[in-house]
């Protein structure tokens, strides 16, 4: 019996779990956090599963799509596990025949591309990391706030809970409205955690403001989908579609034809859909970059990462933010792939480049070491946009890769400040001083986790900013110079070991200096949950740093797909024929044979050439 039907449950139920938990943790009383954590644990296990089963899978796919071409056909994403699946294939895609609302008079077969909001969850090499992450993560948010959040704990865990249901939603989502339900979704949790047990006098205006700006990107994103959906209809039906796979073909195919006229000699088609690719572009990067956030469009993050407990402040920069990223790499780079060439790095990526620098120089100024964390998140958050827009295989790898470690190391970071608060419950650095001395154990664990946001090799950053960085220098986005950025980016990791350090320095190996305790009995060292927390953060981060090829194989398929759809908007931009670049490795040694380039003996070029075209491909064992 195949395993599918029960992983395709599982899949279903990394939603579910947590929606019905939000329900039915309020009810539980003083239990609550117990049973949230039994819960969130339930629901990492299950996610477990899930990658267990989905890392085969992707790893088996990625070797089997090296033998397409790249500019055979076009391009989509192939979801796994997909939940409602009717067991037909369109090609290699899974499809679900859950269909929540539908456009359409006359029903549409099931399993087939309709103007239909369909229920379409499914795994692929993007998302699997991210919902992993999103799963781990609620388990360190309930531990920090095991002792600190004491009124109504049953509704504070219920809209977690229901964060990380929207979290995991969009994640999963290959339909573009479900994708944005999701999205949407989150803001209001996040609204209610944040104005009803922040700490600060000032949490109700910090939530109404995240709220109001996040919401108002987010209308103008809608807008972006909405026109996508509307100016891609099926080239041969006219059929609209919501379908993220069924989307980017007609995308390719509008794309290509119109590139096929331009090279022909009339080029008013490519103009035209160009243009409107810069206005659907505009709008669908209108909420990602507030919810990222992207300079200037953070400007809500100061003060909301500042009143939220610090649980909650763990969820914004761990997961939250990702949403903005991942919505450009799941909607933007796809679906308007020549107006994100055209206008990512240059514009989008000009203004990464300068938040880079100037949340870098705000977390060295600022004095307390919750913003400190918030502005490195920005900075770093900037270096992982820049990946994204450098749009090949090098940049999106390490990007979506930078996603899963950034998440990790800052969501660690703002758990070590859990530490302090409940000891002294402030963060203000020049109040302590000498604390290696008096927390020797809690000194070592924030250390290393300080090592981990700054690149140290054998971390988990390292591996994902290497890589971003050769996306960089190999950018070939027309009218932009990728060394610029990457040096830029590069000072990043520098101006981080800068500040972070320096708030080491000040905290750990100054003369001692402590405010009044909370309690008047001595503030112990790390307790066995503290150590349990922190501990396992640690040991996730080397994990990374030292094992990042598990990551990274099980998506080379769906970074493959992007980079061909890339390379495919580089040549219309430039106005030239799509050669596709394979990425073939040598084949094995076999005994000589004639030099390369000698005739072969159909008179063709014996040996394999580096571009899909002519000559022999190992791989395939065929004349191309």
């Amino acid at each position: 019996m195949s395993t599918f039907p029960v992983v395709r449950v599982l899949v279903l139920l990394l939603v579910l779990l947590p929606l019905i938990s939000a329900v039915l943790v309020p009810l539980c009383g003083r239990l609550a956090r117990r049973v949230s954590l039994v819960i969130a644990s339930t629901h990492l296990v299950l996610t477990g599963v899930v990658i267990l089963a989905a890392t085969e899978t992707l790893s088996i796919r990625a070797a089997e799509e090296i033998r397409i071409r790249g500019d055979i056909e076009a391009q989509p994403f192939h979801p796994e596990f997909v939940p409602g699946d009717t067991g037909g294939r369109h090609g290699n895609e899974q499809r679900t025949s859950w269909t929540l609302f539908s456009l359409s008079a006359v029903p549409a077969k099931p399993g087939t591309p309709g103007p239909n909001i369909q229920f379409y969850l499914g795994i692929d090499g993007l998302n699997l990391w991210l919902v992993a992450l999103a799963s781990f993560m609620i388990i360190p948010v309930i531990l920090v706030s095991w002792e600190s959040i004491t009124e109504k704990p049953g509704a504070f865990y219920g809209w977690l809970f229901l964060l990380q249901a929207g979290v995991v939603g969009a994640f999963l989502a290959f339909d573009v409205i479900l994708f944005y339900i999701f999205f949407e979704l989150t803001l209001i949790p996040a609204f209610f955690l944040i104005g009803r047990w922040g700490v600060g006098s000032g949490r109700r205006d910090a939530a109404r403001k995240f709220f109001l700006y996040t919401l108002a990107g987010s209308l103008l994103t809608l807008i972006g989908v909405i026109g996508v959906v509307v100016t891609n209809p099926h080239p041969a039906t006219g059929q609209l579609t919501f379908s993220l796979p069924d989307l980017m073909v007609n995308v390719q195919h509008h794309m290509h034809n119109a590139h096929q006229k331009a090279l022909a000699g009339d080029p008013s088609d490519l103009a035209a859909r160009h243009t409107t690719q810069f206005w659907l572009f505009v709008a669908l990067m209108a909420g990602f970059m507030v919810k990222v956030p992207i300079w200037p469009f953070h400007t809500w993050l100061p003060s909301a990462y500042g009143e939220a407990p610090i649980g909650v402040t763990m969820l914004l920069s761990a997961l939250m933010a990702k949403l903005g990223a991942f919505g450009i790499l799941r909607l933007v780079l796809p679906l308007v792939p020549d107006a994100a060439i055209q206008y990512g790095l240059p514009v989008i990526g000009s203004l990464a480049a300068f938040g880079i620098v100037y949340a870098a120089l705000c977390a060295f100024a600022s004095k307390d070491m919750k913003m400190v964390i918030a502005y490195s998140s920005v900075s770093h958050l900037g270096f992982l946009v820049l990946g994204l827009f450098a749009f090949n295989r090098e940049g999106l790898s390490g990007s979506v890769l930078h996603m899963v470690n950034h998440g990790l190391s800052t969501g660690a970071l703002f758990a070590a400040l859990g530490f302090l608060l409940e000891r002294y419950r402030t963060t203000e650095m020049n109040r302590f001083g000498g604390l290696m001395g008096r927390f020797p154990g809690f000194a070592f664990l924030t250390f290393i986790l300080v090592l981990a946001s700054i690149g140290m090799p054998g971390l988990n950053n390292f591996v994902s900013e290497m890589m971003m960085l050769a996306g960089l220098f190999n950018a070939r986005n027309p009218g932009v110079q990728g060394l610029g950025l990457a040096v830029v980016a590069a000072l990043s990791i520098f101006m981080s070991a800068w500040y972070m350090l320096t708030m080491v320095q000040c905290v750990f190996f100054n003369p001692l200096k402590e405010p009044e305790p909370v309690t008047a009995v001595a503030a112990p060292d790390v307790t066995r949950r503290e150590f349990v927390l922190l501990g396992t953060l640690v040991s996730l981060c080397l994990a990374l740093g030292l094992f990042p090829q598990l990551l990274i194989n099980t998506m080379k398929a769906d970074v493959r797909v992007l980079s061909i759809v890339g390379d495919s908007a580089r040549a219309r931009v430039q106005g030239v024929p799509y050669v596709y670049e394979d990425e073939a490795p040598p084949p094995p040694l076999v005994s000589p044979g004639p030099p390369i380039g000698a005739p072969g003996p159909k008179g063709k070029g014996g040996g394999f050439k580096g571009k899909g075209g002519k000559g022999k491909n190992p791989l395939i064992g065929e004349e191309e």
